[in-house]
């Protein structure tokens, strides 16, 4: 290893010493030196890095019923003594409704497309803006918002706190789609075709469980023995010595031959 590691720093030198030759080694051989300038120093341009006083809040109610309308505010503010020209980004959470007439945006990732909204807008001053949008989910829940962002004419970029808002079923009475025993207990009842098992002991089979997984089913609960998963062989260091020793002992014998 020692004698490798030599033999590198020594190729590496060599590849430093001999990478960038003096331009005029690589002239054409028809084109005389004295008409060619050569210029050692390269003009740099300036970059304008500033640290910005900026933020941005998502506020909203901390709970809304299913299908109800919510409404979302942005608000961005400018700490600065100028205005200050930004770009929002707020991401869209799968499964909601958004009914406000905004484009929807998309990046790629991957092989999905995201959706999301995205504002271009100037804060004045020592002010600050609010961007207000709705959404509308008909499944009771939780729904987890990430950060919404803003990017600064400088590359500043700041993010909100992500939220949560939580969705509570319409009681009623009349269990509707999307809602269960689980997460509407007022208005459906258990043992019902809610696609969800409650597994409640109730006198009723649950239509929803599998056979023997409802206390009230008669049909004895399927166990499920595991099996071992026979391990892969994965050839270690003394394994592939111990063939590559028996292929130089085969190549010897056979050139002894």
């Amino acid at each position: 290893m020692k004698i490798l590691a030599i033999i590198l720093i020594a190729l590496l030198s060599m590849a430093t010493a001999l990478a960038i030759k003096p331009l005029e080694d690589q002239l054409p051989p028809n084109v005389p030196k004295e008409n060619v300038t050569i210029r050692e120093e390269i003009e740099e341009g300036t970059i304008v890095v500033k640290r910005t006083n900026m933020s941005i809040v998502r506020i909203h109610e901390p709970e809304a019923k299913a299908n109800e309308l919510v409404e979302i505010k942005l608000r961005i503010t400018n700490g600065e003594n100028s205005e200050m020209k930004v770009f929002v980004t707020e991401f869209h959470v799968a499964g909601l409704e958004y009914p406000d007439p905004i484009e929807v945006k998309f990046v790629k990732y991957q092989a999905f497309k995201l959706p999301y909204y995205g504002w271009s807008l100037s804060v004045p001053a020592k002010s600050s803006k609010e961007i207000v949008y709705h959404i509308k989910a008909s499944i009771p829940g939780a729904i987890s918002f990430s950060p919404a962002t803003i990017a600064d004419e400088f590359g500043n970029v700041f993010e909100s706190a992500p939220t949560t808002i939580k969705i509570l079923c319409n009681a009623n009475g009349v269990c509707e789609k999307g809602e269960s025993y689980a997460n509407c207990p007022e208005d459906c009842e258990t043992g019902i075709a809610d696609d969800n098992c409650d597994g409640v002991k109730d006198d009723k089979v649950d239509p929803d469980c599998a056979p023997g997984f409802d206390p009230d089913s008669t049909t004895v609960t399927p166990t499920v023995t595991p099996t071992a998963t026979p391990k892969a062989f994965i050839p270690g260091f003394e394994s592939i010595f111990a063939i590559t020793a028996l292929i130089a002992v085969f190549y010897m014998l056979r050139r002894r031959d």
